[in-house]
């Protein structure tokens, strides 16, 4: 039966229970706002000139691995060489850009996709990130400054010798 009390404890529940489903939908919907507005921001997000898209090409000499000190590394009284890589880049619409990274002592090969992101955009340059993965556990990122006019890119990584890249296309 349904006495005074059960009916209190149910509107109880009742209110509860609406309450919740409330604040559900406020979360929807401030969810909803914050994907717009991410969206919104992306599609404000400055894009590269279209003459600036295109494959970028380089080879970083081998290099000797240094420590946080900048000294060589050495494990078992051996410096640790890292080879001469070749770099292709290809830099695309949406801020998409591609990496083929080939090792030029073994023509192993190491392929990357990822996001750029424009830093500094002015007359004569625009300096651009690369937050890169293999799609495993190899997250690199570079910085790419490239010059207006004539293309060529300075390529910098974290820990490694800078080098430079020419626009092939």
């Amino acid at each position: 039966m349904f006495t005074i009390k059960n009916s209190r404890l149910f509107l109880g529940v009742l209110i509860l229970s609406l309450s919740s489903c409330g604040g559900n939908n406020q979360d929807a919907t401030n969810n909803s706002s914050a994907a717009r507005s991410e969206n919104a921001t992306q599609q404000k997000a400055a894009s590269l000139a279209s003459d600036l898209l295109g494959n970028y090409h380089g080879v970083q000499p081998g290099y000797f691995m240094k420590n946080k000190f900048g000294d060589d590394m050495v494990i078992n009284g051996n410096k640790i060489s890292v080879p001469s890589i070749d770099y292709k880049f290809l830099i695309k619409e949406d801020n998409t850009v591609s990496l083929q990274q080939i090792n030029l002592e073994d023509n192993s090969r190491v392929y990357y996709e990822g996001t750029f992101k424009i830093i500094s955009d002015n007359a004569t340059s625009v300096k651009i990130e690369c937050a890169l993965s293999d799609g495993k556990t190899s997250k690199p990122t570079y910085t790419l400054t490239i010059n207006k006019s004539d293309k060529k890119t300075n390529c910098t990584g974290s820990n490694e010798p800078e080098f430079q890249l020419e626009k092939v296309k």
